[in-house]
């Protein structure tokens, strides 16, 4: 997981939910989830926005590359917790993927992982607010496997974020599509360097600060001793 800087609410987010955000506090309790499912019509916009001007195209907890098609708005801490102030928090959206089991076993394609996973499970204390948490990262280790796992940072707070999340799920693949990535990251770094005849150390570090490639935080982790080294 990266830290997700959330920007300047934009303009059409704040004119499109003023009515929504008064309309909610005035209807009956089983109600208030309609006013965001069938009363707020610009999720896609909202979505694309996100996605391109604060999470680079990556889901905000597994960082798989999405689009606004197989993503969906996530409520950080469940809007269920307090409709009328967490619903149209912008500070409290990001972008998930949606999630999707794609083995061929599951055609349900179940929602494995991620927002969708997560639920209305949540715990303030113990959950790793990727919004909030600046260096969300050190409290992660990645395996050239694949596999995340807890820092001596706060394993407590690491496992729990982990497991409510699913983010080392078996059954959407999410190892395998990781080492796929650092395999595909080598291989594009070496491509780059034979043609220009640039450092691969440099190469690398250039396309890491960039962080818009998939499951950029386990790729840093596999390039730390680049990233640290001093120029």
């Amino acid at each position: 997981m990266k830290y997700i800087k959330k920007e300047t609410i934009p303009t059409f987010f704040i004119e499109e939910t003023k009515e929504l955000k008064e309309k909610i506090k005035r209807v009956d309790k089983n109600q208030k989830k309609l006013v965001w499912e069938d009363d707020y019509k610009n999720k896609i916009k909202l979505r694309k926005y996100i996605l391109e001007h604060e999470q680079n195209n990556l889901c905000g907890y597994c960082e798989k590359i999405v689009d606004i098609n197989n993503c969906h708005l996530e409520h950080l801490e469940p809007k269920s917790n307090d409709y009328d102030n967490l619903t149209f928090d912008y500070h409290n959206i990001i972008v998930s993927c949606n999630g999707i089991c794609q083995s061929s076993n599951n055609p349900n394609k179940e929602q494995q992982t991620c927002g969708h996973k997560k639920g209305k499970k949540f715990d303030i204390e113990l959950f790793l607010n990727p919004t909030k948490v600046y260096d969300i990262r050190e409290y992660f280790i990645y395996t050239k496997n694949g596999n995340i796992g807890a820092s001596n940072k706060s394993e407590i707070k690491s496992k729990y974020t982990l497991n409510i999340l699913d983010l080392n799920s078996i059954k959407t693949g999410l190892p395998e599509d990781r080492t796929v990535a650092l395999k595909n990251f080598k291989i594009k770094i070496m491509k780059i360097s034979k043609e220009t005849k640039k450092d691969i150390s440099e190469i690398a570090k250039r396309l890491l600060n960039k962080e818009n490639l998939a499951f950029i935080s386990f790729l840093r982790f596999q390039y730390k001793n680049i990233l640290t080294e001093k120029n």
